[in-house]
Formats: structure tokens, C-alpha cells, sequence
């Protein structure tokens, strides 16, 4: 029961935060002169608005009651990157700076892969086919945030890892597709 009110507090506040950042955003473009500060901010207003979407799979399963771990760990991750990514718009030459730049992809790669897991945990897996494709597709996913993340900090991803790579990504495209097709299929023939 206090994850179901932690989680209507976070969604309210979520949503507040987008509806105030919209509110900036449209003023920004009504009415500024597209300065440096009015880039800034609309470059906050977007890393606010894409950190919160990524955000949500977690807070749903959080409301929900399940896999509090994974849940936990991808907002947390998703407040990092939202934070690297604004020290890197609000500081003189951040992008620059490798440290900071492969933070924000390492602390980005696993905000995403978190929450997409999270998002695919949503659909319900009770045949042995549904159970067998999201453990198939959320392994891709590790593999493939694996490998991204250790290419950004040795600064290289080898041509023979760049073909089996894609090839994952398609394959998690796939599953991430066919996981939550095969849950409705299920529920409708169970109907």
C-alpha cells in the first residue's frame, strides 16, 4: 500500500513537472529570442520531459507492487542521467569533457535498458511461449546495453561486434513487439 501512494505522489508530480516544463517550453518559443539561456532551457525542458517518459515503466511496476529492484534501479538511473545531462547543457563546454559525456551515455544506456525491461515485465507471461520470449528479449537487452556501454569507455566498438550487435537489436525490437502481442493473444483466447 506505501508503494501505491509513493507511486500516485511521483505520478502527480511527474505530471506537474511535464505541465511546467511545457508551460517554459512554449513561453521559450512565443516569446524568446532563441539566446543561448533560451537554448539552455529548452534543452532542459526536453531532457526533463524524455527522463520522465523513460521513468514511467518503473514507477508503474513500483505502483504495482513488483520487481522493486529493477524498478528502483531504473529511476535512479533515469534521475542520474537527467542530471549528468543537464550539468552538461548548463556547463561552458561539457560536451567536451569524455567523463562527463561517457557518463551521461553509460547512466542514458541503462536508464533506457532499465525501464524498457520494466516495460516489457508489464505484459503478463503466463504461457511457457511468452515466458521464454521476454527472458530471450530482456537477455538481448542486457547483451546489447552491455556492449554499448563497455564501447563508450574503450572509446571503440569492433567491426566483428558492430554486425551481431545489430542483428540483437532487431531481435529486441522483435521481442519487445511480439511480448506484449503474445500477452492480448492470450488474454482474448482465455476470454
Amino acid at each position: 500500500m506505501k508503494w501505491k501512494a509513493t507511486t500516485r505522489v511521483a505520478l502527480i508530480a511527474l505530471l506537474a513537472a511535464l505541465a511546467m516544463n511545457a508551460l517554459i517550453g512554449i513561453i521559450i518559443v512565443l516569446k524568446g529570442d532563441f539566446g543561448d539561456t533560451e537554448g539552455k532551457l529548452l534543452g532542459t525542458t526536453f531532457a526533463l520531459a524524455l527522463f520522465t517518459v523513460l521513468a514511467i515503466p518503473s514507477t508503474v511496476q513500483l505502483g504495482r507492487g513488483r520487481f522493486y529492484a529493477l524498478a528502483g534501479f531504473g529511476i535512479s538511473v533515469s534521475v542520474i542521467s537527467f542530471i549528468l545531462a543537464v550539468s552538461a547543457i548548463w556547463s561552458d563546454g561539457a560536451f567536451e569533457d569524455a567523463l562527463l559525456t561517457k557518463l551521461m551515455v553509460t547512466f542514458g544506456v541503462m536508464a533506457f535498458a532499465s525501464n524498457h525491461a520494466a516495460l516489457l515485465l508489464l505484459a503478463s507471461a503466463a504461457p511457457k511461449v511468452i515466458k521464454v520470449t521476454l527472458i530471450a528479449t530482456i537477455t538481448i537487452l542486457v547483451v546489447i546495453a552491455a556492449a554499448l556501454i563497455t564501447s563508450v569507455w574503450a572509446e571503440d566498438m569492433p567491426k566483428e561486434l558492430a554486425r551481431p550487435l545489430t542483428v540483437f537489436a532487431i531481435l529486441d525490437v522483435l521481442g519487445s513487439m511480439a511480448v506484449p502481442m503474445l500477452s492480448k493473444l492470450n488474454r482474448l483466447s482465455a476470454s
